[in-house]
């Protein structure tokens, strides 16, 4: 499995106002599509639940600058997805951060890419788990 960041430049034509700015905890700004959250900035290949691990990934940094209520939000529903009776949000929270640990190893792009990525998945996780520490 890889993951790799789509860069804004040439992304379905888009322009410069079809972006917002996220500043990353490194100092490093993440363009983030307006409108399109399950398709970009990032994509998954390799596996047979790409799709569905990109959209989720996506959905998840694009929640980066998202207040909690949004994040608990989103932790919820995804959660209600799961079709195991034993998980709460909290389980699925500490689940979701641990899946984008595991990301960091497919990881592809060059180094400032890979960079930027990796903070992403590392702010993402801190989110999840302040918000599982305080719901």
């Amino acid at each position: 499995m890889h993951l790799i960041w789509k860069r804004p430049d040439g992304f379905h034509n888009a322009v410069p106002e079809d972006f917002r700015r996220v500043m990353l905890s490194n100092g490093a700004s993440l363009w983030l599509h307006r409108s399109e959250c399950d398709w970009y900035p990032f994509q998954v290949n390799g596996d047979w639940a790409s799709q569905e691990h990109t959209i989720r990934l996506n959905r998840i940094v694009n929640l980066l600058d998202a207040s909690d209520a949004d994040w608990c939000a989103f932790v919820g529903q995804d959660c209600g997805d799961d079709l195991s009776p034993a998980v709460t949000p909290e389980k699925h929270g500490q689940g979701l951060a641990e899946w984008l640990e595991s990301l960091k190893s497919c990881l592809r792009g060059n180094t400032w890419e890979v960079e930027i990525m990796t903070c992403a998945l590392t702010d993402a996780q801190k989110r999840l788990r302040d918000i599982a520490k305080t719901h």
